[in-house]
């Protein structure tokens, strides 16, 4: 794929190949399918939650009581629709493991894209539910080409918006035929309330980029190299595991040059064409021809070098996906220090999709439910009306997986020396540690407290006990005496 100056130009007639190619590596590519299958992992785990947090400087006319219960209010709303399977329009997904289908999706595919629908079901409070689309059903309507207003299926306006989108009814090759793959539907980006009605979600790797690129793209070539590499280091590995017995003789029973080591009716004649090829295969024998000898090519295979080679390889491709080549493998070795540098730095673009997939998804569909919640009247936000309030009202954090601790001793005492000496807040320590809030903590605590007062059980005696940065340090050093 070579720049032809214009985004789009370089994009629009590749992109389905890249597509189609990116797939089938996802499927067949063992090295392909860990990577994707890593990222989703790492970057949506089992979700990402929200903790509604509205700016309150911007609400001077509403009072901090009324702040908190709407967020807690708008919190226990959105966890319910998200944990249903009626927010998906197909009702077999719930809003989680749709956030790790879209995120599979972008990456074999460039892009996914996300519908707002209604349903009136029996089983929902909300009409509100999403479709999930992939790439390839974002396509012109047969009878038009790419212009500069609508390419690869997304129309803009003059300042470069997407104003509309264009999709197919059917996938490509549906069980259903092709008789009416070439149907299109158009849908504007956003409704009458300026919400979306078409959440895209990809990465823009130039401006004025309409469509997104497989993230396997760049390194597609070197994937099918190292497939074919392996396929024949196993295939040479299996021919010189056969062991097979040649028997030559001066006087052969050979029939001819032409019959081989084919088996009576099977046996070919001179007029049908030429002689059968010896086989190899485990415990064979096979009996040569008269003057026929065999010449075995040492190919020096499994080659030594096989397992050194496929590490830089893989090193490579692992870097150009901005990953370590330890997590996608999952081989880890070397020290305390070079596996969590490994980590650390997969980490870094991990928790830059992670804010991308929350921008680009999360926040726009927890938008639309709120809106739907507000005019219902199920939640009350005075000044709704107000963009500016409105915004103020829709802010949220979105909230992933903790991080996994390699050594929990010395990360946790990291961190407690870190609050010591106030350079984090509890709040932050606990989101570090596993993604929970610390207000709920001590509610929960006092709970406890309160719980084991009135039975009579004791307290716990190092949980609250709260030490020193000296006294923390001097844990570390006794733990690495002991090791």
């Amino acid at each position: 794929m070579y720049s032809r100056g214009s985004a789009d130009a370089d994009l629009a007639e590749s992109r389905d190949v890249l597509e189609y190619r990116s797939r089938a590596l996802y499927q067949n590519a063992p090295f392909a399918g860990a990577a994707v299958d890593t990222k989703v992992i790492n970057v949506v785990g089992s979700g990402l939650s929200c903790r509604p947090s509205p700016k309150s400087e911007f609400l001077s006319d509403v009072s901090q009581e009324k702040i908190k219960e709407f967020g807690k209010k708008a919190r226990g709303l959105f966890e319910l629709w998200a944990a249903s399977k009626d927010c998906d329009a197909e009702r077999d997904k719930n809003f989680y493991q749709m956030q790790e289908l879209v995120m599979k999706t972008k990456a074999i595919c460039g892009d996914c894209f996300a519908l707002k629908c209604w349903h009136n079901v029996p089983s929902s409070a909300f009409g509100l539910c999403y479709k999930l689309l992939e790439g390839n059903r974002c396509r012109n309507p047969y009878d038009k080409s790419d212009t500069r207003e609508l390419a690869m299926g997304v129309e803009n306006d003059k300042d470069s918006v997407h104003i509309a989108y264009w999709f197919t009814k059917y996938p490509d090759y549906d069980v259903g035929g092709l008789g009416r793959y070439w149907e299109s539907v158009r849908v504007p980006t956003y409704d009458a309330f300026g919400f979306r009605n078409v959440v895209h979600v990809f990465k823009s790797d130039r401006p004025n980029q309409r469509r997104g690129v497989p993230w396997l793209a760049p390194i597609i070539p070197m994937i099918k190299h190292q497939e074919r590499f392996q396929d024949a280091t196993l295939i040479n590995a299996i021919v010189q595991s056969m062991y097979t017995v040649f028997i030559k003789s001066a006087e052969s029973t050979v029939p001819n040059n032409f019959t081989g080591n084919v088996q009576g009716k099977e046996r070919v004649t001179p007029a049908a064409g030429p002689k059968a090829a010896a086989e190899l295969a485990a415990g064979n024998v096979v009996e040569l021809g008269k003057g026929e000898s065999i010449e075995v090519a040492d190919a020096k295979r499994p080659n030594s070098d096989y397992r050194d080679y496929m590490r830089e390889v893989c090193m490579e491709m692992a870097s150009r996906l901005n990953m370590s080549y330890e997590q996608v493998l999952k081989h880890f070795e070397g020290s305390y220090n070079s596996v969590r540098g490994a980590i650390l730095e997969s980490k870094k673009m991990f928790d830059i999709e992670r804010a991308n997939l929350a921008s680009d998804f999360c926040q726009p569909i927890y938008e639309a439910l709120i809106f739907e919640s507000v005019v219902l009247g199920v939640l009350d936000c005075p000044g709704f009306e107000d963009p500016l309030k409105r915004m103020a009202w829709l802010n949220c954090d979105w909230i992933g997986d903790a991080p996994v601790m390699l050594d929990p001793l010395k990360e946790t005492t990291a961190l407690k020396m870190q609050v010591d000496e106030h350079f984090k807040t509890r709040s932050q320590a606990v989101l570090e540690m596993n993604g929970g809030e610390y207000s709920r903590n001590v509610e929960e605590l006092a709970e406890e407290a309160k719980w084991r007062e009135e039975n009579g059980v004791p307290e716990p005696g190092a949980v609250n006990r709260s030490v020193s940065v000296s006294e923390a340090k001097q844990v570390i050093d006794e733990t690495e005496d002991e090791k």
